[in-house]
């Protein structure tokens, strides 16, 4: 198939939410992109992470999706995403143009795009970095050092949470990944999901940033506060299970979630990622815990306890 080389569609995905609305959103890059194989080259992979940050997205253009014989024309933003609400039906094959051009954008993704699935009981909301893998989050150099000398199939996965997955299994329940990860990352992030048979959740990070962005930390403040709560407010889930670790801000996001939604968050994990808990981290988790949400804040020499509480839990949803 011939495509438009003016740009290329970097991330894409599909999600049903309440009241028979269907959420639509993705990324476009400038120019035409491939993925790039790194699997067993460090330096290679080294190399394709530092050129992403110097690719520019496709930002405040017009682009039209088409689906089921309709078109849905919309935007792009400054940071190359965009993101519709509709009652069409939108189907997985879906292609994206740009105005009065017939060829389609490339997708580049290997991944699912669609999670329009059926109304769930529960729904788990898990971070990404030293949650489900290892990234070192919390010393700069080391994190680095991951990025950048680890190829995703060789990225340490976390065993509790993989473990945490597979004990909630039985019930079915979707999964969401919701990041502070740059979307830079996506293809790097969704291989270490499947190569470690993780759940082909959805993926909701960051925008993509250009290396000077990303020096400057330039991140919208509470893009994962705001990225939850709109998940909540509009999928279509009874409970909810939010999965996270200390390093960064998880316990300070989860408290303010579980103090919104008090009546939908069954159960709150914390891995603690050093031997050692700071004064900040034990006061974000004494503020968690007054909430009187059900939450495990633990090392991994106790994580079969944690994972031993979950058929008591899943009795909670019948």
């Amino acid at each position: 198939m011939n495509f438009n080389k003016e740009a290329t569609v970097w991330q894409l995905a599909i999600l049903d939410l309440t009241e028979n609305r269907v959420w639509c959103g993705g990324l476009i890059l400038k120019g035409n992109h491939e993925v790039k194989d790194s699997k067993t080259n460090a330096f290679k992979n080294a190399i394709h992470v530092v050129q992403s940050y110097f690719v520019k997205v496709y930002a405040h253009q017009k682009i039209c999706i088409h689906s089921n014989n309709e078109i849905i024309e919309t935007q792009t933003d400054a940071y190359g995403r965009f993101q519709i609400i509709t009652t069409q039906e939108l189907d997985a094959n879906l292609t994206i143009t740009l105005p009065e051009t017939n060829l389609p954008l490339k997708i580049v993704q290997e991944y699912p795009i669609s999670f329009k699935e059926p109304q769930r009981t529960l729904d788990i909301i898990s971070d990404i970095d030293d949650t489900i893998m290892v990234s070192n989050t919390a010393h700069f150099y080391k994190r680095i050092k991951t990025l950048l000398l680890l190829v995703p199939e060789k990225r340490a996965v976390i065993e509790f949470t993989q473990n945490m997955f597979k004990a909630w299994k039985s019930v079915n329940p979707r999964i969401f990944y919701v990041s502070k990860s740059e979307s830079n990352l996506f293809i790097r992030l969704t291989k270490f999901i499947k190569h470690n048979n993780l759940p082909q959740g959805m993926l909701t990070l960051t925008p993509y940033l250009s290396f000077f962005q990303l020096i400057k930390g330039d991140k919208p403040v509470d893009f994962k506060l705001n990225a939850i709560r709109f998940l909540i407010e509009n999928s279509r889930s009874k409970y909810y299970v939010l999965v996270g670790d200390d390093s960064q801000k998880d316990m300070a996001i989860y408290t303010e979630i579980v103090k919104a939604y008090p009546q939908l968050i069954l159960k709150v994990y914390i891995r603690q990622t050093r031997e050692k808990v700071n004064e900040t981290q034990q006061l974000m988790w004494q503020k968690l815990k007054a909430t009187g949400v059900s939450a495990s804040y633990f090392v991994p020499e106790h994580a079969n306890s944690v994972l031993n509480e979950i058929e008591d839990l899943k009795k909670e949803l019948v």
